[in-house]
């Protein structure tokens, strides 16, 4: 039986930065052999928003709109935009990207391949930060190595580093003992049945930060792999809806609400980022890799 694919998006505003990710996901699932599916979620975003992403969804069977209304002012919400997103998938792998990253060509195939093979495992790929306003959505759809040309930038989502902090981890995923931590839902994917009745928590919602991991803790409490995929490799862009401030604010908040779901894990952060090493599973105090918090 072919694997298919539901890509799911979440999204509030920004509709620039989102088309471009929208286009290139588009181009690649239109090359599968294999059912596929975009749904867009959105946290109550402004009309021209929905004028915009209505005409794009017009456009391109296979995409879908699903928009949450009535948010109060609370838009920052993608775990909740992703739980719906899940429940309204028809496919049984499920590729998970933020609005902000630009899927690298082969992505969606990747994941589908791996997640029909693997039942209980989460697939995390990796990240290149890049500033893609110089390139217009239909061009980066067609041609993927226009990104590979622009300069790497210090992107404020990744504290302030033009490379992957998470590198180190990444690579040492197979032997970490919190191989979770690593779990970044801007890039990820996993067969249904991996994911089975976990959801994203909503104690989260509101606020930047930590709800993937948390997420990824509690798969993994219940027996689930977590493997690496470099090749899975996605352009995550600059300038999207949240504020550095924001985004701070919310990782200082959401950072404590993490340590009360997950056991010990303020004194893991702390102590590898002060320590500059990830143990592992057998040997929680040696030397693994280098990381930060």
């Amino acid at each position: 039986m072919t694997t298919g694919v539901s890509v799911i998006v979440p999204s509030y505003e920004a509709w620039p930065i989102l088309h471009r990710t929208l286009a290139a996901v588009v181009h690649d699932c239109r090359l599968l052999a294999a059912p596929w599916e975009v749904l867009v979620v959105d946290n109550d975003s402004g009309a021209e928003f929905h004028r915009r992403a209505g005409e794009f969804v017009r456009h391109n069977d296979g995409v879908r709109l699903v928009a949450r209304r009535d948010l109060a002012g609370r838009n920052f919400q993608p775990g909740a935009a992703r739980n719906l997103g899940v429940d309204h998938a028809r496919h049984e792998c499920l590729v998970f990207l933020d609005a902000d990253c630009i899927p690298a060509e082969g992505l969606v195939e990747t994941y589908r391949r791996l997640a029909g093979g693997r039942r209980d495992t989460v697939f995390v790929g990796h990240r290149v930060f890049v500033d893609s306003a110089p390139v217009g959505a239909d061009e980066l759809a067609a041609d993927r190595g226009l990104l590979d040309k622009l300069e790497p930038v210090a992107s404020t989502s990744n504290y302030g580093s033009p490379v992957e902090r998470r590198m180190p981890e990444l690579l040492a995923l197979a032997d970490h003992p919190r191989p979770y931590d690593c779990m970044y839902a801007c890039n990820m994917a996993m067969h249904r049945d991996c994911l089975g009745e976990l959801r994203f928590a909503a104690v989260f919602d509101g606020r930047w930060g930590y709800e993937d991991i948390e997420l990824g803790y509690r798969l993994h409490e219940a027996g689930r792999k977590f493997r690496y995929v470099p090749e899975a490799a996605v352009y995550h862009q600059e300038g999207g809806s949240l504020s550095p401030a924001d985004r701070a604010a919310g990782r200082r908040h959401n950072f404590a609400i993490a340590d009360t779901m997950i056991d010990g894990f303020a004194r893991y952060r702390h102590g590898i980022s002060r320590r500059g090493a990830v143990p592992t599973r057998s040997e929680h105090g040696g030397a693994g890799c280098t990381s930060d918090s």
